[in-house]
């Protein structure tokens, strides 16, 4: 029987208040980040549609409440994965709005 040591993430991820799961990077690595209930929150109050949110504006405002290194292939793997959640936000506030 294959063991995975706990909290390998192997079954299911914690469940952390203010914590938000992302896959980054092309092996999908799970990666908890916080704040970004209110990141987006804030692009949505300024107007600014997921398309139109720039890779170095959501990283940047990711950068407030997380450690994301500073290496150009990282940051647009973030971007990626920061615009897809912020799309789901966006989706899920025009359906409820």
């Amino acid at each position: 029987m294959d063991k995975k040591p706990a909290g390998s993430g192997a079954c299911c991820l914690p469940n952390v208040e203010g914590v938000t799961y992302l896959q980054v990077g092309s092996q999908a690595h799970t990666v908890g980040m916080r704040g970004l209930d209110l990141i987006f929150k804030q692009l949505a109050a300024m107007g600014r549609l997921p398309e139109d949110a720039t890779d170095d504006e959501l990283v940047g405002m990711a950068r407030q409440f997380n450690w994301i290194p500073h290496k150009a292939s990282i940051e647009a793997d973030y971007a990626v994965a920061l615009r897809k959640a912020y799309t789901a936000f966006f989706a899920r506030q025009e359906k409820t709005g």
